[in-house]
């Protein structure tokens, strides 16, 4: 059974350990050298999931702030919110007793690779992700709201992730499941701990 996520402010709310492990400790920061690359993954990786819920809504499409073209036509706020999830891959992945390292470090030999989550690692890290979102929205000043606005920071979401409609569960999930081929391509693997 996976740890406890951390609760909308942050912090734990249980002291439930990582899986396989005895302790968890702070993951370090994703290396700023992939960082931006990362982010415009997981950008691409949203845009792709969103357009297919609101594929018969243009009107829906053209509203949405977060649905530009590009990432250079991303509203700053945006951005930066993408780069803070693109941050806490890291911690994700310690959370169930992984990390990720370049595919050629030497010290990843002997270690068991991971190539995709277990159902419930899915479910939980959704979770953990809808989790750390809802606390990024807060502290960035975004309000609850009755309508979806990213333009003008505006949310339905701020609902325990157990109170979301299956469809923004998806979402949460999609975004987590997509680690693997984002590190992937900027040279990463995600391995289990000892």
């Amino acid at each position: 059974m996976p740890p406890t996520p951390a609760s909308a402010d942050g912090t734990q709310m249980s002291e439930a350990p990582a899986q396989n492990s005895p302790s968890v400790t702070p993951a370090p920061p994703l290396d700023p050298a992939i960082r931006e690359f990362v982010a415009q993954g997981l950008y691409k990786r949203y845009k792709m999931i969103r357009a297919s819920m609101d594929s018969n809504d243009e009107s829906a499409k053209s509203k949405d702030a977060s649905l530009q073209e590009n990432w250079e036509s991303l509203p700053e706020h945006l951005k930066i919110s993408t780069r803070a999830q693109a941050d806490d891959i890291p911690r994700k992945l310690e959370l169930i007793g992984c990390f990720m390292a370049k595919v050629d470090d030497g010290t990843t030999n002997g270690l068991q690779l991971v190539e995709k989550f277990t159902p419930e690692q899915l479910d939980y890290l959704g979770e953990v992700e809808h989790d750390r979102w809802v606390a990024e929205r807060i502290k960035s000043g975004w309000q609850a709201a009755g309508q979806r606005d990213s333009s003008s920071q505006k949310t339905p979401f701020f609902t325990p992730y157990a109170e979301l409609e299956q469809k923004w569960k998806d979402v949460d999930k999609f975004m987590v499941e997509g680690i693997f081929e984002i590190l992937g391509l900027s040279g990463y693997k995600v391995f289990q701990k000892d």
